[in-house]
């Protein structure tokens, strides 16, 4: 029985000390969401990552590979927003970056915005556009509903991340029910302090960010390459005429219409809606391409 219990210590510490060999940007992920860094100690956490890390690594290279376009665009307006740019996991959780993503509930898009909740932040969702499906707008109006969930009632990002899976409200009743805000007594299993969707909502961003962060520049690694590639490509939104169809616009551009119309899903009908004031997101590398065809087609049209 000594014997036993000697070799269950060995393996436990053995466990945590791996998880900090393994990840070590550790401290600068908890430190970005405002997490105490001994949370890296928390036997629930470690216990979740060494359970889920490899098949949450799969899950990883199957999403950037599907955000190839789409995450260093959101990358860019979080820098510009100021806010950490590791909210990309908050993203990944929601969405596995699937811009056509939709929710039991409806919720759509990269951020999973509810219908109601996308028109208080003034997203257009009519009959023609619905721009929770729109990358660059979708991520603006997630990054200000972050802000204003962190700036007007919990004050911490760890707290606002969980918020966006529950709300406010329910955060701060877990608060006042555990007596504190610290992480591990928060959403320790045993107390029951928040449902076990937030609880598993926040350590999945944790682990994201840990595999994300600790592959970022390691380009000899094959994750790590998948993940240098995003610095090459971007999305950029451009004003085109009233009924254009994209299908016209990834003619002009010689790209795939499936690419294009992947990151315009905001546009239902596969056009621009007259007197909407909509843009069409194209990739940044076709821009100069896109900005010499299409105003001398339009020129061509003006003046024949």
């Amino acid at each position: 029985m000594k014997k036993i219990l000697i070799i269950l210590i060995f393996l436990y510490t053995r466990l945590f000390s791996n998880i900090v060999e393994d990840f070590p940007d550790h401290n600068y992920v908890l430190n970005e969401f405002g997490i105490d860094e001994s949370y890296i100690y928390d036997r629930d956490f470690q216990n979740f990552v060494y359970k889920n890390r490899r098949k949450f690594t799969k899950i990883f290279i199957r999403a950037i590979n599907r955000g190839q376009l789409i995450i260093p665009t959101m990358r860019e307006i979080m820098y510009q927003k100021d806010i950490s740019p590791l909210f990309i996991y908050l993203a990944m959780v929601e969405s596995a970056f699937k811009t056509h993503a939709i929710s039991s509930s409806s919720a759509g898009g990269l951020w999973q915005f509810v219908k109601a909740t996308a028109i208080d932040e003034h997203l257009i969702v009519n009959d023609y556009i619905d721009e929770r499906y729109d990358p660059i707008k979708a991520t603006v109006k997630a990054i200000d509903y972050l802000y204003k969930i962190h700036d007007s009632y919990l004050g911490k990002w760890y707290l606002t991340a969980m918020a966006y899976n529950c709300g406010a409200g329910c955060v701060q009743q877990s608060i006042e029910k555990a007596g504190t805000d610290k992480l591990s007594t928060l959403i320790n299993p045993n107390a029951n302090y928040i449902r076990k969707e937030t609880r598993d909502y926040i350590k999945k961003i944790l682990l994201f960010a840990l595999i994300g962060e600790n592959y970022l520049f390691k380009r000899d690694d094959n994750l790590g390459a998948i993940k240098y590639k995003f610095d090459y490509d971007m999305i950029t939104p451009v004003r085109v005429r009233d009924g254009e169809r994209l299908e016209n616009i990834a003619s002009l551009l010689r790209m795939d219409y499936s690419i294009l119309k992947k990151i315009n899903l905001h546009l239902k009908k596969d056009f621009v809606p007259p007197n909407s004031n909509v843009r069409v997101n194209i990739p940044t590398s076709r821009l100069y391409m896109f900005r010499t065809l299409y105003q001398q087609r339009q020129a061509y049209n003006i003046y024949r």
